[in-house]
């Protein structure tokens, strides 16, 4: 078992009332073996479960971060925007993932740059007798502090904004295939049959589009083969939750394509 280091929290934050526009605030820090970092900013998503892929009714969403982070940052399914900033060395810090109504177990993901070919670590705490020392959860603001006991890696006390990514629409048969949404992961798929990776490009977002320039001649090659079948899914696609910010595609009950809106244009974001 790797070794854990206990990291000292400095002086207690006193949290004050404060409106959703108010910055986040934050002491404590993340330190292991492989990563130490300090927190200065802190912002929080609320999510619910209208797409039926949480393990929850409701999922907080708090990152803790050395930088600025905007709050669409969060929006999304499995892996968020955050992941991918963090991956490219653009954001360091820790992003809490938890149920507010469970207040004994989370999430921790680790925003630091892995090594090349690793993703980011994932660790879940739990503690039969609670995390919290404090948790208040308001529809514009989050105020919590992490027990000592929680955690050797971790301590956190903070006040954050809280954001929510609302639900637009749940469209179902013929209306969720021809959702922009839809349209956009079709086209995309369309452009990628054909070779065409500069339109495919153009309909993602710019992390996905950085995924697909990481492909290899084999993974292309071995992806036109399965795109037919994957176009003609699309084409009979019964389902789509369309948000604010983000869009999910079913597939399947739960196999699914994801869609953000940038500057106004659904954008596919795997």
């Amino acid at each position: 078992m790797r070794r854990r280091t206990v990291l000292g929290l400095g002086a207690a934050l006193a949290a004050r009332p404060a409106f959703a526009i108010d910055p986040g605030v934050v002491a404590g820090g993340y330190r292991d073996d492989e990563a130490e970092v300090g927190f200065t900013h802190a912002v929080a998503v609320e999510r619910d479960n209208t797409e039926g892929l949480l393990d929850s009714d409701r999922e907080i969403r708090l990152a803790l971060t050395d930088r600025d982070v905007p709050a669409r940052a969060l929006f999304g399914q499995a892996f968020p925007p955050i992941w991918w900033m963090a991956a490219q060395g653009q954001v360091r810090g820790v992003l809490l993932s938890f149920d507010p109504a469970d207040r004994t177990g989370m999430v921790v993901t680790v925003l630091a740059r892995p090594e090349p070919g690793a993703s980011l670590a994932n660790i879940s705490i739990t503690n039969t007798e609670g995390l919290w020392e404090r948790l208040e959860v308001s529809p514009t603001r989050i105020v919590g502090a992490l027990r000592k006991e929680a955690s050797e890696t971790l301590a956190a006390t903070f006040s954050a904004p809280v954001f929510r990514d609302r639900l637009v629409a749940d469209l179902k048969g013929p209306a969720a295939a021809a959702s922009e949404p839809a349209q956009a992961v079709l086209a995309r798929a369309q452009a990628l049959a054909r070779g065409d990776m500069a339109a495919a490009r153009s309909l993602s977002t710019a992390e996905s589009a950085a995924g697909l320039d990481g492909f290899s001649p084999e993974t292309l090659a071995l992806a036109k083969r399965e795109i037919p079948k994957l176009i003609a899914r699309l084409k009979a696609v019964k389902r789509v939750v369309v948000r604010e910010q983000t869009a999910v595609v079913f597939l399947g009950p739960r196999e699914y394509a994801t869609a953000t809106r940038e500057g106004g244009v659904w954008k596919v974001a795997d």
